[in-house]
């Protein structure tokens, strides 16, 4: 038998510290699922305002998570702060991106699964806004930049963001416009070009429906930077579309837009594919 003395020492390996068991049932409490919809990602393009930031304040109060993409990196930052003073914790990716940029699309669609590992929505709604010219003399430079930030950069943005809809059975809502719809005048760069956002958006809805991707149009009027612009710069012309809209009234972007954009992208919304959906109080009403 060994003497005490000759025993070797043990030493706790935590002298100092007592663990208290947790009693049973005491779990540290999970986040509530905010909807059906948190933990998805959307990339919202032109989302640092208008139109763009009120989808964004309406689906980071469902909790996705968001990229807002933009030019003006002030207005993307004051977005992003926003956002997070409005839903604390919210997840709001900021990239500065230029629509008619050819590589922006997939930069921003890499940068989205770089950060949060998935891509379920694509908002195309950035668009330069060249208006109130005549076909005559409208320019070539009209004709580029409504199509390049427009339908061009609508097309390069599915494309890109397509392999990781697939995976998700995504949704793709692109933003075209009454003006292209009701062939208002003066629009001839900007409308033309919201009427082939409006005919690809078919076409991908045909081709995606295998895949579970619903793709559809909302023509939105809503206040936003244009018109805002409109009622300082030319009060007569905003007088004579609100003359023509039966609820005579601007929508609210969150509220009107966001509202249908985080249903079309719920359950309830994907059995709806390859539509427009007017957002307008009525102007584009038609058969």
């Amino acid at each position: 038998m060994t003497s005490p003395a000759a025993r070797p020492s043990v030493r706790p390996a935590h002298p100092t510290h007592t663990h208290t068991p947790r009693p049973l049932g005491k779990a540290p409490k999970e986040r509530t699922p905010m909807s059906e919809l948190d933990g998805q990602v959307a990339i919202i393009t032109g989302g640092g305002k208008g139109t763009g930031l009120g989808v964004a304040k309406a689906y980071v109060k469902q909790g996705i998570a968001v990229v807002i993409t933009g030019r003006d990196e002030t207005a993307l930052n004051a977005a992003k702060a926003e956002l997070g003073t409005l839903v604390p914790g919210s997840r709001v990716l900021p990239i500065k991106a230029d629509n008619k940029d050819h590589a922006a699309a997939g930069q921003v669609v890499a940068q989205t699964i770089e950060q949060f590992g998935r891509l379920d929505i694509l908002i195309n709604n950035a668009q330069e806004f060249r208006t109130g010219i005549l076909i005559e003399d409208t320019t070539w430079d009209d004709m580029i930049a409504s199509y390049e930030s427009g339908i061009f950069a609508t097309w390069r943005y599915m494309v890109a963001a397509l392999p990781h809809l697939k995976n998700s059975s995504g949704t793709v809502i692109n933003m075209g416009s009454g003006s292209g719809t009701m062939s208002v005048a003066r629009t001839s760069a900007y409308g033309s070009n919201k009427e082939a956002i409006r005919g690809l958006s078919r076409i991908a809805a045909r081709e995606w429906g295998q895949y579970g991707i619903t793709v559809n149009v909302i023509n939105p009027f809503v206040h936003s930077e244009e018109s805002i612009r409109f009622e300082k710069e030319k009060p007569e012309i905003l007088a004579d579309v609100l003359k023509v809209t039966p609820l005579g009234r601007i929508g609210d972007a969150e509220l009107n837009v966001g509202g249908l954009c985080v249903f079309l992208a719920k359950t309830e919304g994907k059995y709806m594919t390859g539509s427009t959906f007017d957002v307008e109080g009525g102007a584009s009403m038609r058969p």
